[in-house]
């Protein structure tokens, strides 16, 4: 299953005043649907720390990921993903709870 590509709605985009911009965009946005969550972040957050590139809240348009989100990849790039296992794509306990832990048990 491939996730949905985000449409970015950066002004150049939504003015459609530079192509070559907006293929940029595209093809960024085009990478993100098929990168795992951590992948996409990381992605992005290694993105804003080049010079010259867009901040958090252009990248937050341009990509549909939220500021937080970036600021995050970027700082888990910044310890070099120390504190991250390589074998998991969620931390121990993340996710949603299993089924029988969703309804109180009665007796």
């Amino acid at each position: 299953m491939t996730k949905e590509i985000h449409k970015c709605e950066c002004k150049v985009c939504c003015t459609q005043s530079d192509p070559a911009v907006m293929q940029q965009h595209q093809q960024m946005n085009l990478l993100l649907s098929r990168l795992n969550e951590p992948q996409r972040r990381w992605y992005v957050g290694s993105f804003s720390q080049q010079p010259g590139q867009p901040t958090d809240g252009e990248l937050s348009r341009i990509t549909g990921l939220d500021e937080k989100t970036i600021r995050r990849g970027r700082r888990e790039l910044g310890t070099e993903l120390a504190e991250l296992a390589a074998e998991r794509q969620r931390q121990a306990g993340g996710g949603r709870p299993r089924a029988e832990k969703k309804t109180p048990r009665s007796k």
